[in-house]
């Protein structure tokens, strides 16, 4: 399997977290990009139906299916060890595809990370847009009870991110490259987070040029709306038998009513019209948002607790929002702003 090298210039539109075990942020961490890379093309897959509730491990939290050595041996001994009978391989022992792409115990990713090349760390100036530690939230102020004279203040806290541009360069192979990475890739430009800190909507990066082999690629060559995944063979990698998703049958406009989505797998964004063009008072300004929404949810004594935690988050961090604050860069001087609700993967759990 031969892999070609792909590098991607990237642009912060918010910061970037990648922080380690301390919760420090001294590095990008390949590891956390992957992450990011394998949730999002399990997202994908689910809401385009190419794997199914039975494919998701509970405990793990993602699509996944541990093998023996001894197993993918007998079967690359049976199928050969070139690209396509090594997928042949894992597909008879019944691996999900995000784990045939992303790797799994037995398994090593497809995709990988050589290295990663700060260009731009603007983190020591005074062009941070965002805040930092600790932000009250004076508009959000209330009181438990009635009775109560003093009011509390919701406060988030915002740790420092990198923020400005940086060079991945990936191992991918040309089997995937058109077909899946680059779609992948067009898919995180538009909608997708990158490493952590999505509930205050961290995470959002811009796709500024790709090279290969020191070539640039135009973006009408990368910037595919369609995963096709009909090489990986009918009936082997799906139940619904899709060879293709487009982003059209996995994004969904939705001005209001973000809550009850639940039960449907779609990639919901709720676009607002009027974007601050201050990326630190719009982020702000959505976080207040969503404040309200989580609000006005807990006042329906239809809905419960637990369920309202699991849409909007919770204090651990295993219960992260599905309700996620939404910034994309149109040009230099204009952002579109909302929500992206991806509620629908409640229903694997």
């Amino acid at each position: 399997m031969s892999k070609v090298e792909v590098k991607v210039q990237l642009e912060t539109i918010t910061p970037l977290w990648t922080g380690d075990a301390w919760m420090e942020n001294y590095e990008i961490r390949p590891s956390s990009l992957i992450g990011s890379l394998r949730f999002w093309f399990e997202v994908i897959c689910y809401f385009g139906g190419v794997c199914s509730a039975k494919d998701f491990d509970k405990e793990k939290g993602r699509f996944e299916k541990d093998i023996k050595n001894k197993d993918v041996k007998e079967k690359l001994l049976e199928h050969g060890t070139y690209f396509y009978g090594q997928i042949k391989a894992l597909k008879e022992l019944e691996v999900p595809l995000p784990a045939i792409i992303f790797g799994t115990t037995g398994w090593k990713s497809l995709i990988e990370i050589k290295e990663i090349n700060k260009q731009n760390n603007q983190n020591s100036t005074n062009n941070y847009p965002f805040p930092i530690n600790r932000v009250e939230f004076e508009e959000l102020k209330y009181k438990k009870d009635k009775e109560d004279k003093e009011e509390i203040k919701p406060a988030w806290y915002f740790k420092k991110g990198f923020w400005g541009n940086f060079e991945v360069v990936f191992r991918v192979p040309e089997e995937i490259k058109e077909t899946i990475f680059f779609p992948l890739l067009n898919f995180m430009d538009k909608y997708g987070y990158w490493g952590g800190g999505w509930n205050i909507g961290y995470g959002r990066l811009k796709v500024k040029e790709i090279k290969i082999n020191k070539q640039l690629i135009e973006r009408t060559n990368w910037q595919k709306n369609e995963f096709n995944f009909s090489k990986f063979g009918k009936n082997e990698i799906s139940v619904n038998n899709i060879e293709t998703v487009s982003f059209n049958n996995l994004i969904s406009d939705n001005i209001d009513k973000i809550t009850k989505t639940l039960s449907t797998k779609k990639v919901k964004k709720i676009q607002i019209e009027d974007c601050n063009s201050d990326i630190k008072e719009a982020i702000k300004e959505l976080i207040k948002m969503k404040a309200k929404l989580r609000k006005k949810y807990k006042l329906n004594a239809q809905n419960d607790k637990v369920r309202r935690h699991e849409i909007f988050g919770y204090l651990k961090p295993t219960e992260g929002s599905k309700i996620l604050p939404y910034i994309n860069r149109l040009d230099n001087n204009s952002y579109e702003c909302g929500f992206l609700s991806i509620a629908g993967i409640l229903s694997l759990y």
